[in-house]
């Protein structure tokens, strides 16, 4: 039971983001850019974009579905972890590889901006500042569930002197090495990607066009398109730890709060996440010799 609780969060809100992103990404249609270059750069990250979301949520979706039935203590519980961090992973991954495929510049005469580029210049600032949040609240989380929880690992003990006699509680699940520990070291992975990722965005061929504006708001939404879902990953998975940690410390007496309160911020780091899925990435200046994307 308590792997349940503690997967189906996980997995409702990831599916949730996923299809929304992916709608929006299908759907969405910008008018044709007047640059032949900055049409085919538009139009191969579209398609990027879109292939990392689909390849994501199937990479997401064959890790939940292989341990439908898992009887293992807490195996449910590790798999509705993982779920949205194998989903960033793959996404990641799919969008590293289309900015490998980037367009090359064509025709006779080629024109290259001699720049440089550090691994965080064309990030959004606020997602940057996003992602370090999400990293602290995800180093303090997993730190202070593996302080606090009992030999398990997956659960919590608090003793209380209510009517005058010691008496002790035990809830579960909580977010000790148990789950800890697989969550890290998915992060960790998630985290290296993200960073090689961000590494060929910045040094990946420019755009043939002489408007440089356009050339600094494709670069950026590559990086934000990175950003975007390693964020949201992290929110997620992290969101789901402080959820159940939460009721769990409700539960035991540890909290005075009733269990609904106690899952209230993991529910809004998760909600953060598929808030920050769902960011459209910058467009085309609308005062630039193409259209702007919509």
């Amino acid at each position: 039971m308590e792997d349940v609780v503690a997967v189906v969060p996980l997995l409702t809100v990831l599916v949730l983001a996923a299809t929304v992103a992916l709608v929006l990404g299908v759907l969405r249609r910008s008018p044709p850019s007047r640059e032949a270059s900055v049409h085919a750069a538009r139009r191969h990250a579209r398609l990027a974009a879109t292939a990392a979301v689909a390849l994501g949520a199937t990479a997401a979706l064959l890790v939940a579905v292989r341990e439908v039935g898992n009887s293992a203590p807490g195996g449910l519980g590790v798999t509705g972890l993982l779920v949205p961090i194998v989903f960033g992973v793959a996404h990641t991954v799919v969008l590293a590889a289309g900015e490998l495929t980037w367009p090359r510049p064509q025709g006779e005469v080629r024109r290259a901006r001699l720049v440089h580029r550090g691994l965080l210049d064309a990030a959004p600032r606020w997602l940057v500042r996003t992602a370090a949040v999400a990293t602290a609240l995800a180093v303090a989380v997993l730190a202070v569930g593996a302080l606090m929880a009992d030999e398990t690992g997956r659960a919590v003990t608090h003793g209380s002197t209510a009517g005058g006699d010691l008496s002790w509680s035990t809830a579960s699940p909580f977010p000790g090495l148990f789950y800890g520990r697989p969550a890290a070291i998915g992060l960790l992975t998630l985290a290296a990607v993200t960073l090689a990722a961000l590494w060929v965005v910045a040094n990946r061929p420019a755009v043939a066009t002489e408007d440089e504006r356009i050339e600094t708001a494709l670069r950026r939404a590559s990086a934000h398109r990175v950003l975007r879902a390693a964020v949201a990953a992290t929110l997620v998975a992290i969101g789901g730890l402080l959820l159940v940690g939460g009721m769990a410390m409700s539960n035991v007496g540890a909290l005075p709060l009733p269990g609904w309160a106690g899952a209230l911020p993991g529910l809004l780091t998760m909600l953060a996440g598929l808030v920050v899925l769902c960011l459209r990435a910058p467009g085309v200046p609308a005062d630039s010799p193409t259209v702007p994307a919509r």
